[in-house]
């Protein structure tokens, strides 16, 4: 075994490599993006026989305020993300405002009518990811808004899907929206008006044969969704507006909204529905606008870089495999990103790695906007071995 052992000489060789390839590689960094902070880690990843990956490090500040080290030492080893990082946030013993009143409301709609949208504009933040691709949202996540004395806890669900279709996806995603009624105080049932008068109905049809079969009905708002896409089409829009209160008897209101800059009806549907809250503890803190855990909101935020840079179907999983604390308050993200065929591995990656690059530029500025630091993101794109 004393013969296998490295001597001194060849580890202080090797020490010297290493130092010099780090070196060059920052050097070369500098040279092409000199206002970029560069962190190498001195040990590559082994290249896997199995699995083919391409890594992309753009590591800039998120927030820029003062330029930092680009000495920093860097661990070799990422460490793994730990349960407060995984876990929603349940904030307990915060202090409740005098008379506090309360209502939970769920979101119902088709895929892709805009509910992670109205969502977000209701509580003025982004904790709901929107993407031109259907079911973007994965699961129900709770938004929460809160104004005065009166707190709404939103439910926004992935789109509903007729039980015919449950076989093209996950069944906890066809089940989640109807979970969450269970739980609601308040319904917004979300149309899309364009699709009303140009497409068929299925889903909506659906959705108004399930809320018909509800063994205890709820108080509901009729949204109609993208009214500024139908203009001049209103006595047509108003024949479904009145079938769906026939068909739903439950409806309090209908409003039109629209998710364009002017913000149409957003104000009038938030007031609406502060006014039905009712006496009640409240269950966030008034500065907390998700429960949404730490990872999932950057899970979430690369994956609506990913749709919104490739228009992609779901044929990606997403793998957290490095959650580690820096100093200077500097976290490093590292995730893997396991696609089945080395064609789609090739669309992420890009020419020269120009996708990848900017799909880690885009996601590490949003990530850190969220959680509010600088952020290093590092995402590496690899062929699952199970499917080579």
């Amino acid at each position: 075994m004393s013969d296998m052992a490295p001597s001194a000489k060849s580890l202080e060789l090797l020490r010297k490599t290493l130092q010099e390839k780090r070196a060059k590689l920052q050097e070369i960094t500098e040279r092409q993006a000199p206002t970029a902070q560069t962190f190498s880690s001195l040990y590559p990843e082994t290249p896997s026989t199995t699995q083919e990956q391409t890594t992309s490090n753009i590591q800039q500040e998120a927030i820029p305020k003062t330029r930092h080290r680009t000495d920093r030492a860097m661990p070799i080893f990422a460490s793994p993300a730990d349960m407060n990082v995984r876990l929603p946030k349940v904030v307990r013993n915060f202090e409740q405002p005098e008379n506090p009143a309360i209502s939970k409301i769920a979101l119902i709609g088709s895929p892709n009518v805009g509910k992670s949208t109205i969502v977000n504009d209701l509580v003025k933040s982004t904790v709901s990811i929107v993407s031109v691709r259907p079911h973007t949202t994965r699961e129900r996540i709770k938004a929460v808004l809160t104004q005065d004395n009166k707190q709404i806890v939103f439910y926004d669900t992935p789109g509903v899907v007729p039980e015919k279709n449950v076989s093209r996806l996950n069944r906890e995603l066809v089940t989640a929206s109807w979970k969450a009624i269970e739980d609601a105080d308040h319904l917004l049932v979300v149309m899309d008006c364009n699709k009303l008068l140009e497409h068929s109905l299925i889903t909506e049809a659906y959705i108004f044969e399930r809320l018909a079969k509800l063994e205890k009905p709820i108080p509901a708002t009729l949204v109609i969704n993208k009214i500024d896409l139908v203009k001049g089409r209103d006595e047509k829009l108003q024949e479904f507006v009145t079938k769906y209160n026939e068909q739903y008897p439950n409806f309090v209101k209908t409003i039109y909204t629209s998710a364009q800059q002017t913000k149409v009806g957003i104000q009038e549907l938030r007031s609406h529905l502060l006014s039905l809250t009712k006496p009640g503890e409240w269950l966030y803190p008034a500065n907390q606008k998700s429960d949404q855990s730490d990872l999932n909101r950057v899970e979430d935020l690369i994956r609506s870089e990913l749709y919104a840079l490739l228009k992609i179907p779901y044929h990606i999983k997403q793998v957290n495999v490095g959650w580690t604390e820096l100093e200077d308050n500097v976290l490093r993200i590292d995730q893997n990103l396991i696609v089945d065929r080395p064609g789609l591995k090739k669309i992420i990656v890009g020419t020269d790695g120009a996708v990848i690059r900017d799909l880690t530029m885009k996601s590490r500025q949003l990530i850190g906007k969220a959680l509010q630091r600088r952020i290093m993101l590092n995402l590496q794109v690899k062929i699952n071995s199970k499917k080579v």
